[in-house]
């Protein structure tokens, strides 16, 4: 009983390590495309002082 539970344990402590590494690439990766969609709608007002 006592190995199946840790096998249990396990899996789910991996399937939540897993969830949070891709969340966090997800997340890294809209912030970068957010700020280049940003950057490129502003960029021709950099150059007039506004």
């Amino acid at each position: 009983m006592s190995k199946k539970y840790s096998e249990k344990k396990s899996f789910w402590a991996l399937m939540g390590s897993l969830l949070l590494v891709v969340a966090s690439t997800a997340f890294l990766v809209y912030k970068y495309f957010e700020e280049k969609e940003h950057y490129e709608k502003w960029k021709d007002y950099d150059e007039c002082g506004i």
